[in-house]
């Protein structure tokens, strides 16, 4: 018993060992062939060139010795490159240029490092660079105090987020930030909220909150603009101009709830639950156009600013008739044979059938002409002809004989074996078109959703 065990757990680590084995000397030949290349690098004194692709033999293959030895020699001479433009920084007292050549240096020693290959950084750098950088953080802590006391905003933002990033907890940097950051989205707010470009104000409000909540009194100016730019629409009963019966309480079922799910924060749709006023706005709306006395009415009736109404004006709907074509194809059999050798097979023959292709189209169009009334003035502010479509088409085949061995026949008469996919989901396909309410209601639908993001589209010109 233990034997066969052993022969099977060997068999298992042989097979296992043949399988990795070409993926390994693929890695090993690579790195090999990466490493020759660096070294002519290294050669030809282009040391950096030379680090990078020693780097990445040795991701290919960390037991590679060369590869290992060329990264330490050209990577030290990349680092010590890197530390020599710091040093030349801090000599000629460019700050930001030290910072950023230590940072650059750092990385590129954690690159190394995680390679697998440490690379000498003298610890006199580093106690130098946090010198440096202090200094560095006050100046720019002083920059963007200066900036601020000439309210240059993104200058100073630029500096307290720097002095940020090398020291998170510098005096009080980051209240400084947010004020550089918030005091001219504020000011841009207040000037729109008192020039009545509420969403323009709504906007600058919202980008302070999102930095500090509390940053003057801007939660409270932001509520003032959603209040004051609340544009409120009512809708009106639809006329239908189509022949389809009660398509107009369709279309008005649907455009509430498209309404409904719009995000404008500026949208309000009047809730009409009063039936005499229903009635009243119904009868003022089918007197034809509003004058300025009586959209002001109407206005004050309803609570709104502006009137919805529409007309449908089509609904079409167009069903071809079944169309049906006698189509040749072949149907594939069997006949047993026997070989020379006296060994029965089967070879695969076709005969020609015949076989129907059924085809069949329904197409709804459906109109609607949307009109927004102002009730200030009584003008039209926008009048749009909506138009939407859906199409159904159905192609089907019917076969008597064994469909799952029906093939199609080419123009010359042969048989078409990669066309049998085709044949087979022609058999399984629908046979049924959508139904004819189902269609109307799905491009009904679709004008709504066009209708909501028409009236979306106003409201941008409505409430600036």
């Amino acid at each position: 018993m233990y034997p066969a065990i052993v022969r099977q757990i060997s068999w298992r680590f042989i097979v296992a060992f043949a399988v990795s084995l070409p993926l390994f000397l693929v890695g090993c030949n690579g790195a090999k062939a990466l490493a020759k290349r660096a070294f002519k690098f290294e050669e030809a004194g282009q040391f950096e060139a030379a680090a990078n692709t020693y780097y990445t033999a040795v991701l290919k293959d960390r037991t590679n010795a060369d590869a290992t030895a060329g990264l330490q020699r050209t990577g030290q001479w990349v680092l010590d490159d890197k530390l020599q433009s710091f040093q030349v920084a801090v000599t000629t007292r460019n700050r930001a240029g030290a910072v950023s050549a230590y940072e650059s240096a750092d990385a590129y020693f954690e690159k190394i490092k995680s390679a697998g290959v440490a690379l000498n950084f003298p610890e006199s750098y580093r106690q130098q660079f946090s010198e440096v950088r202090d200094a560095h953080v006050s100046d720019l802590y002083n920059d963007g105090l200066q900036a601020m006391e000439q309210e240059r905003f993104d200058a100073a933002l630029s500096a307290f987020e720097e002095v940020l990033r090398l020291n998170p907890n510098y005096q009080d940097a980051s209240q400084l930030a947010d004020a550089a950051y918030c005091e001219p989205r504020y000011r841009k707010g207040s000037a729109a909220l008192d020039s009545e470009r509420f969403r323009t104000a709504l906007s600058a409000f919202d980008e302070v909150m999102g930095r500090d909540k509390g940053y003057k009194e801007v939660a409270q100016l932001r509520s003032e603009a959603l209040k004051n730019g609340m544009y409120t629409i009512a809708m009106i009963g639809f006329v239908n101009g189509s022949s389809r019966p009660n398509l107009e309480n369709k279309f008005r079922s649907y455009v509430q709830q498209e309404l409904a799910k719009s995000t404008d924060p500026f949208l309000k749709i009047v809730d009409r639950e009063n039936q005499d006023l229903i009635l009243q706005e119904q009868q003022m709306a089918l007197s034809g156009v509003l004058d300025e006395s009586s959209a002001v009415e109407v206005g004050g009736l309803l609570g709104a600013k502006a009137l919805l109404k529409g007309t449908v004006v089509a609904c079409e709907v167009a069903t071809s008739e079944l169309t049906r074509r006698r189509k040749q194809g072949f149907e594939s059999y069997q006949v047993e044979r026997v070989n020379s050798e006296g060994k029965k097979y089967f070879e695969t023959l076709y005969r020609g059938v015949e076989y129907m292709e059924f085809e069949q189209s329904r197409d709804v169009e459906v109109q609607f002409n949307l009109v927004l009334i102002s009730l200030k003035t009584g003008e039209t502010l926008a009048s749009e002809i909506i138009t939407a479509r859906e199409n159904d088409l159905v192609r089907y085949i019917k076969y008597s004989g064994n469909a799952r061995n029906l093939y199609p026949s080419s123009m010359s008469g042969n048989v078409v074996r990669g066309g049998r996919g085709e044949i087979q989901a022609l058999l399984g396909a629908r046979q049924a078109l959508t139904q004819e309410s189902s269609m109307v209601n799905d491009a009904v639908s679709d004008a709504a959703t066009a209708i909501r993001k028409e009236v979306e589209q106003q409201m941008q010109t409505l409430v600036p």
